[in-house]
């Protein structure tokens, strides 16, 4: 989870991305988040998706944000809700495993403030769910290369997981502080050519 808080009129963002990186690890392990059961299909609640994937063509609008407003503060403005999903399957005649990986934004856990729709911050939590999105590429590339004939195929996918899961929250940390939660607009910018250079 990201969060942004507000101070007077103007907007910032802090970090609670734990709760995030709790969820994430759920939903890899167990396929839950937040206790409840979730797909990686899409369900539908009044003809808007309940979670969706990352898409290269699509951002994030302040429409994707319909949970109960859950501020920790009355400063609190905003929250995203993404995670990190990895699934195996078996493909072709020859029943072949594969490890599948997707990285999902949850509409009705992720919330804002009326008042706190303002485009800097929006910007920010995009950031947040580009960087679940590079972190989810990283993951697939190892989950690709996984090698199915090891005796415990569990501990050995955690693992991998686990690894990427504990760069992801480093990198996320970086970005919380050195944007200074997004309101330092320099390095904001710097961080959002970046991303868009690693996706």
């Amino acid at each position: 989870m990201v969060c942004a808080v507000r101070s007077g009129g103007v907007y910032a963002i802090f970090l609670g991305f734990f709760i995030c990186a709790q969820g994430i690890a759920a939903s890899a392990k167990d396929g839950k988040e937040g206790g409840a059961v979730k797909s990686a299909e899409t369900a539908i609640v009044d003809h808007a998706p309940v979670e969706f994937q990352w898409n290269e063509h699509s951002k994030l609008s302040w429409e994707d944000f319909r949970g109960d407003v859950l501020a920790e503060t009355e400063r609190s403005a905003a929250a995203t809700h993404c995670g990190i999903g990895f699934k195996t399957k078996t493909e072709g005649a020859a029943k072949k495993p594969k490890v599948v990986v997707y990285n999902t934004f949850y509409t009705s856990k992720s919330w804002v403030r009326p008042d706190a729709k303002v485009p800097a911050i929006l910007e920010h939590e995009q950031g947040h769910f580009d960087l679940c999105e590079i972190y989810t590429r990283k993951l697939r590339i190892r989950m690709d290369q996984f090698d199915f004939s090891v005796s415990d195929i569990r501990t050995a996918l955690m693992n991998i997981y686990d690894e990427i899961s504990h760069e992801y929250e480093s990198r996320q940390q970086a970005y919380e502080q050195e944007t200074v939660h997004g309101t330092n607009i320099a390095a904001q910018k710097h961080w959002r050519e970046m991303i868009v250079l690693e996706l």
